[in-house]
């Protein structure tokens, strides 16, 4: 899932072991704020989006008619995520099965706080810091 009030758009990826709504809707749930807008592709396991109480509302766009709606409704933020994190992995020749969920939590670390060098330097200091207090 991505948040568009970024630029570019930051993600939020997880590794899940299936791809219904019993899956999906309680990630969903957890990680978006109240009042918020969904845009999904029409996946099945995506229809009870509307139903979750921190979704302000939910719209949908079906790719085997269209890449964009009438409305505006598209994924294409997501889908440019997704390609960035891909690209990172394909730029280290992949990664064993068992290590994904730790580079997918390292590329939406860099993306927020990593950009330069040091920002990687000061803000893994802050997060050790926070996480490790002396």
């Amino acid at each position: 899932m991505c948040d568009t009030s970024e630029e570019p758009a930051l993600g939020y990826m997880e590794m899940v072991s299936s791809r219904d709504a019993a899956t999906l809707l309680p990630i969903i749930q957890a990680h978006v704020k109240p009042g918020t807008i969904i845009w999904s592709d029409s996946w099945a396991a995506y229809s009870q989006i509307n139903t979750l109480p921190s979704v302000q509302s939910h719209s949908a766009v079906n790719h085997s008619i269209e890449f964009m709606t009438s409305g505006g409704v598209h994924t294409n933020h997501i889908e440019s995520y997704w390609n960035r994190a891909k690209i990172k992995l394909k730029r280290m020749r992949g990664c064993h099965r068992s290590q994904l969920p730790s580079y997918l939590d390292e590329f939406m670390w860099r993306e927020r706080y990593g950009k330069t060098i040091d920002n990687v330097l000061d803000n893994i200091y802050r997060d050790i810091a926070i996480f490790f207090p002396v």
